[in-house]
């Protein structure tokens, strides 16, 4: 089982103060594939989201994973209404606005995500994109091989 270490909490809390968001949050694949589970939100109202697993390809996190490119959702773009509606961590902690950044801490097809998450509607600019997108390859590499229960 992967453990979260103080230097993944403090590149996810670091994010969320830099970007401004409101919530950052980490999934991985189960050693069997197929679902992915939350093991770590900075900025979480609770822990239901340790409780929250999801398949590949649903939801905004689930998409970006199967697509193996980021994935935004915002109210103010077309389409995105039904992939905030199929994550769970986004009805969970009430967000509106949110971008899924894939990546692989094995070399290999992606086996985790990195979510950033607001409860306001708002547009995340490329900047903060790719300022997590940076994050996400370091905490890739903090991860020899991430193994869910």
């Amino acid at each position: 089982m992967l453990q979260i270490t103080d230097e993944m909490r403090k590149e996810l809390n670091q994010l969320r103060d830099t970007i401004y968001s409101d919530l950052t949050a980490l999934a991985f694949m189960s050693k069997s594939g197929g679902r992915l589970h939350w093991y770590y939100a900075s900025g979480s109202r609770s822990n239901r989201y340790r409780l929250i697993s999801f398949k590949i390809g649903h939801g905004i996190a689930g998409m970006a994973v199967r697509l193996g490119r980021t994935v935004t959702v915002s109210a103010l773009l077309s389409g995105s209404i039904r992939l905030r509606q199929e994550c769970a961590l986004m009805l969970a902690e009430q967000l509106h606005s949110a971008v899924a950044i894939p990546f692989s801490s094995t070399g290999d097809l992606p086996n985790g995500v990195l979510l950033l998450g607001n409860r306001d509607v708002r547009t995340f600019t490329e900047s903060d994109v790719a300022e997590a997108t940076q994050v996400a390859q370091r905490l890739s590499q903090l991860c020899a091989y991430p193994l869910t229960p």
